[in-house]
């Protein structure tokens, strides 16, 4: 009996245990990843920007957080039928279509300018639009990633895009303000870029983003009340939803301090 239960032990023991792949050589996750930084660091750049030139064009304050506060409007309105509709609908296309959204309306700021017919109407109008595509792309991106890495994999894949996203924090802003002191368009253009960028590696993924099983149509309104009601019996979410969204409502004026 011992001589067969230390046999087993050897054995155990002496099996190299599997190792899973690094991300950087999951192709396509680099991809998304890339895209996914280098677009970030255009709308980090862009929070700074914006209020910048809503001040250069009416010298208040006022419409300047207005503007800025528009933004946030199709995060508050859309979020939660963005996240049922996406689990209908391509994701892969979802995210290309509001690249290219976002690319589209971004860069009518920089040829507003040049003609000298931008109005602070036009940027409104563009950061709701913006901030529209902003929603579903995220949405869309973070559904997508547990079809391009391995489960083991996940955690380590969002930490490196929390990660990204810290650092995009810090480094936007600053190159935004750089980017403004050039000339008001420079940071709109450089944005501009950044989502076409994004728009490029997103056509070259080649994994579907989709789950095998994709969600049935069902009542949008009857799906929302569903994921509400789970977020909130779980108590650990719904402190971190609570806390998060009372941060970005008291964050958002931050900039105008300037």
């Amino acid at each position: 009996m011992n001589n067969s239960t230390n046999s087993s032990v050897t054995r155990a023991t002496s099996t190299p245990l599997t190792r899973l792949p690094a991300l950087w050589r999951n192709r396509d996750y680099m991809l998304l990843w890339s895209g996914q930084a280098v677009s970030v660091i255009g709308s980090e750049m862009k929070i700074l920007a914006l209020p910048l030139l809503v001040l250069a064009l009416t010298n208040s304050p006022a419409q300047a957080g207005l503007v800025t506060g528009i933004r946030a409007i199709p995060t508050a309105i859309f979020s939660l039928p963005a996240g049922a509709l996406v689990d209908q609908w391509d994701r892969k296309r979802v995210m290309i279509w509001c690249d290219a959204g976002r690319a589209i309306v971004l860069g009518t700021v920089p040829l507003a300018l040049l003609l000298g017919q931008l109005t602070v109407v036009q940027l409104a109008i563009v950061a709701v639009l913006e901030g529209t595509f902003f929603v579903f792309f995220n949405i869309a991106e973070m559904s997508c990633l547990p079809q391009v890495v391995r489960r083991e994999q996940l955690g380590q894949a969002m930490a490196q895009n929390q990660v990204t996203e810290a650092t995009a924090g810090m480094l936007g802003p600053t190159l935004g303000g750089a980017a403004y002191a050039l000339g008001a368009a420079v940071p709109f253009v450089i944005d501009t870029i950044t989502y076409s960028a994004s728009l490029f590696t997103l056509f070259l993924i080649r994994t579907p983003l989709q789950p095998t099983a994709v969600a049935t149509r069902g009542n949008l309104r009857q799906e929302i009340a569903a994921g509400i009601s789970w977020l909130w019996q779980q108590p650990i979410l719904r402190a971190l939803a609570l806390l998060t969204g009372g941060l970005f409502l008291s964050s958002t004026g931050y900039n105008l301090i300037i």
